[in-house]
């Protein structure tokens, strides 16, 4: 027999309990035959009749039978249920069984309430559905144990059911919540790797920077001292231009203007060579910066966002 089979016959059953199962109050039943009236009882002889007590009346017992109108009440929130249920609106027709249960206290809804707490779990996959549904089921097999055409093996299948799939959800959430967390130790050593791998990038470009200033400084340098080389050789030159010429200049400025010469010419071979050597590494540096930031960032116009799966299964992204 089917479970759908099932459900639906036990949701026309309640229907029936609750529209119909109204209980009637039991009248008086007439007395056929005129009673015999007896004699009043005397006093004693001898003495004082006894004094008369108060009459007592015996209460009658309460009933735990739900009102007339909480039985109308409680038909109309089962259908209201029951429609929820066939739409697969399954939260709404657990509020709907629950206010039913309430009015009436029909053993038969804990068993829809069991059914519609299982098919929200198809729905919405959260444990407690499970839970709930065991919990209803259960109170159902306890109330009716021992009516007639009670059938308890039925209910025994459905709590084994019941028991594999909280089994498996629990270990489903476990295992989800491994991942997570292996997911946010793997998201903390990517951000680690990246800052760390920042670091580096950032220690590349200053130190190439740095270089290609100081190449610069150095060429521009080693220029500076060719231009005063040039120029002390000129002056030098005409002051020993032959025969025509007249050397206006004392030996001692002859000497400086020859000094400067031979030094405008070191500084100049030691600003190239310098200058030579640091623009070259500078450049070197920065274009490995440039292409590891590119590599591992996209470039340093356009980052790639580090993206981290959270606990409940949302993204985290950090740009």
């Amino acid at each position: 027999m089917s479970a759908a089979y099932r459900t639906s016959r036990v949701l026309v059953a309640v229907a029936l309990a609750l529209v119909l199962a109204t209980p009637a109050s039991a009248a008086p039943t007439p007395a056929t035959e005129p009673v015999a009236a007896e004699p009043a009882a005397g006093p004693p002889p001898g003495g004082e009749p006894p004094p008369a007590g108060p009459a007592t009346e015996e209460a009658p017992p309460a009933s735990d039978e739900p009102a007339e109108g909480d039985r109308a009440e409680a038909a109309a929130a089962f259908l209201e249920g029951s429609k929820y249920y066939e739409l697969g609106q399954y939260p709404r027709a657990v509020e709907a069984f629950e206010r039913a249960w309430e009015l009436s206290h029909e053993p038969l809804l804990l068993f829809n309430l069991g059914q519609a707490h299982r098919k929200w779990y198809d729905v919405e996959p959260d444990i407690e559905h499970l839970r709930r549904a065991r919990v209803a089921f259960e109170n159902y097999d306890k109330r009716m144990a021992g009516s007639p055409g009670y059938d308890a093996k039925e209910i025994a299948g459905f709590l084994k059911e019941l028991d594999a799939q909280i089994s498996d959800a629990e270990l489903n959430r476990e295992t989800k919540e491994e991942r997570a967390a292996r997911a946010r130790e793997e998201a903390e050593r990517r951000r680690l790797e990246l800052e760390r791998q920042r670091r580096e990038i950032r220690a590349l470009h200053g130190s190439g920077i740095s270089l290609l200033t100081l190449g610069s400084l150095t060429f521009a340098m080693g220029i500076a001292g060719m231009l005063t080389r040039v120029a002390n050789r000129v002056v030098l030159d005409q002051a020993s231009g032959g025969p025509r010429a007249i050397n206006l200049s004392s030996a001692a400025e002859d000497a400086k203007r020859r000094n400067a010469f031979l030094v405008g010419g070191q500084i100049a071979y030691s600003g190239f060579i310098i200058g030579g050597v640091l623009l070259p590494a500078g450049i070197a540096l920065e274009v490995v910066a440039r292409v590891r930031e590119r590599r591992t960032f996209g470039g340093p116009a356009k980052r790639r966002a580090d993206v981290a799966l959270g606990v409940d299964g949302t993204l985290t992204v950090r740009f």
